[in-house]
């Protein structure tokens, strides 16, 4: 297999081979927050911590840990689905649970126009030096118009450093599908899918990561028989070279999550 080809393949969320924590995952979540220590990642009055809605995977880059991303979500009077809230990341001992490093995302989650749907873990083999292999958390969301559909999903990587959970990058969006049409026929819409991939990483520092864009647009019409009928456009792949800067790389404003 060629090596650029590799490389790509290595740059590809593995979710059939990560291990999910099955079906305890709720129950194996509670029981990590229920080892935190004093003074870490502390419940908010008046928010709960979304264990049902979590995700729990195994990483496979090291299967003596466990990765887990979870909601906390501020309390509704009425229990309603639209929440804010916080998103805490735990990395955690695969066989006791116990918390080895934890990050709070405060004001992660909103549910404004814009609603939350799920949070997910990327395990591709994001080897971003010799000795660092990154991990990701994505989110999705959408919004409830006909008239405008709108989802998008965002991508952030994380890293340890020592006994610490640092952000590597800001939100990226990888997904992005919007438009407005009749809802019946006419309309204009536009679907961004981003890749990305690592170069081989160095002797010294942080590889360098690469995003492709494919970027289409659509639009429909209704033709003299009223049959409905789309013009789909491919637009020019768009490349961006992402250079790290210490540990940390900056996004161009084009791939940044603005909400």
């Amino acid at each position: 297999m060629r090596p650029a080809l590799l490389l790509l393949l290595f740059a590809l969320p593995f979710t059939s081979v990560a291990q999910d924590c099955g079906q305890d995952s709720e129950q194996r979540i509670l029981r990590a927050y229920q080892q935190r220590q004093a003074g870490e990642l502390p419940v908010r009055s008046g928010f709960t911590v979304a264990a049902n809605q979590g995700a729990c995977r195994v990483w496979p880059a090291d299967t003596a840990l466990t990765l887990m991303a979870v909601p906390v979500l501020a309390d509704t009077p009425d229990g309603g689905a639209d929440q804010d809230g916080d998103l805490d990341l735990l990395v955690v001992d695969s066989a006791t649970l116990r918390p080895r490093a934890t990050l709070r995302l405060a004001n992660e989650i909103s549910s404004d126009a814009i609603r939350f749907d799920r949070v997910s873990l990327d395990t591709a083999r994001y080897q971003l030096s010799t000795d660092t292999r990154a991990f990701g958390v994505r989110t999705q969301r959408s919004n409830s118009s006909q008239p405008n559909p709108f989802n998008d999903t965002q991508l952030q990587l994380f890293a340890l450093n020592g006994n610490a959970l640092e952000a590597v990058t800001e939100r990226m969006v990888v997904a992005h599908f919007n438009g407005e049409w009749d809802t019946r026929c006419s309309g204009d819409f536009i679907d961004i899918k981003r890749t990305l991939e690592l170069s081989p990483p160095p002797a010294q520092g942080f590889a360098q990561m690469h995003v492709r864009e494919r970027y289409t647009t659509t639009r429909n019409v209704e033709d003299a028989n009223g049959n409905c009928v789309d013009d789909k456009k491919q637009q020019p792949i768009r490349s961006y070279q992402l250079r790290p800067q210490g540990r940390h790389y900056p996004l161009p404003d084009a791939l940044k999550a603005t909400f």
